[in-house]
């Protein structure tokens, strides 16, 4: 990489021009929040490289190579890649021999408070990146707010969530929230065409699945989605049958990957919700799948559905911990075998 090209998304064009405009007007702490596949991420290292590096040839060297001493980037260490960024989060991953963490610990967030005791060294302000600021734990947040109540002079933080409701209310609001929102759905299709990763044909598919947004439609696309959507469409048809049992059907989920079986599995019971509710409902994010929801819809126990919905929601919460994910999976699958009538 000779040069750094910052990515900024048509929909995010107005959130860039208010932040560099007139960037001594910004808060001390900025917090970005918004669905997942909206360009956060993109944005928050664009502000960065613009803050930090300006036209200094050395600081933009710096960049490059992802040891600039003036950012500071935190993320869960399950989250952490081969990449500018990842460069940069490395420097506060633990040594350890155990499973990659899925959560900001205390000791990365100490580590930063530390790095912060000392000025900027050769730019004249320095940005804290924090990725998927709600994964912090307690002590973790409680850390971080410190250094937020009496933050360092000459110092940006810049917090990204997807899920603000996770996030600690101290730290909320101690932030200036920047709220994202998803471009409309022609403008989706319309960059979507644009970018080309997606075959035409399937762009409306993919926008429906990541409920119209457009980054979050590519991963889906280039991740297999769809071929995990079929086999947990199957396996939930097997539990409902009695052709197969919980804690089979639990350890096949555990295989295909949980986080992405529990997407599917939220989204369906939704439109599930959705067709109980209404004849036709104005939006579901699996449109192919039609049939069967309405079919379904109407041999299902309602308030076993809410149930399994509870459950779900219970259920991510649990994985973003160290718990037995297995278990999760098999409760999980128990109760939607009894969701029919």
């Amino acid at each position: 990489m000779t040069q750094y090209s910052p990515i900024i998304h048509p929909w995010n064009q107005e959130i860039w021009q208010n932040l560099t405009l007139e960037p001594e007007r910004a808060n001390h702490a900025l917090l970005f929040n918004g669905d997942a596949g909206l360009g956060k991420q993109d944005l928050a290292l664009a502000l960065a490289h613009f803050v930090v590096t300006g036209t200094h040839s050395q600081s933009q060297s710096l960049f490059l190579a992802g040891s600039h001493p003036d950012l500071h980037v935190l993320m869960p260490e399950d989250h952490v890649q081969d990449n500018l960024l990842g460069s940069f989060a490395k420097r506060y991953l633990e040594q350890h021999s155990g499973k990659p963490k899925r959560t900001i610990s205390i000791e990365q967030v100490r580590t930063l408070s530390h790095a912060l005791t000392t000025h900027p060294h050769i730019s004249k302000h320095r940005v804290i990146l924090i990725f998927m600021a709600e994964t912090m734990n307690r002590n973790a947040a409680n850390a971080l707010l410190k250094s937020l109540e009496e933050p360092p002079a000459n110092t940006l933080f810049i917090l990204v969530s997807d899920e603000l409701s996770r996030l600690a209310k101290t730290i909320r609001s101690r932030c200036s929230l920047v709220q994202f929102r998803q471009p409309d759905v022609e403008s989706a299709k319309a960059w979507l065409k644009l970018d080309g990763r997606i075959p035409e044909n399937n762009i409306d598919t993919y926008l429906s699945m990541s409920n119209n947004q457009p980054l979050q439609a590519v991963r889906l696309f280039e991740g297999g989605y769809l071929d995990s959507l079929k086999t947990v469409f199957t396996d939930v048809n097997n539990l409902w049958m009695r052709r197969a049992e919980a804690t089979q059907v639990a350890k096949s989920w555990q295989d295909l990957g949980s986080a992405q079986v529990l997407d599917i599995l939220q989204k369906l019971a939704t439109d599930l919700l959705r067709n109980s509710l209404s004849e036709a409902p104005k939006s579901v994010f699996f449109p192919v799948q039609q049939p069967w929801f309405k079919s379904s819809s109407g041999k299902l126990s309602r308030v076993k559905l809410l149930d399994v919905i509870d459950e779900l929601n219970y259920a991510k919460r649990m994985l973003a911990t160290p718990v037995d994910q297995l278990l999760v999976l098999e409760t999980l699958s128990s109760k939607i075998s009894k969701m029919p009538n």
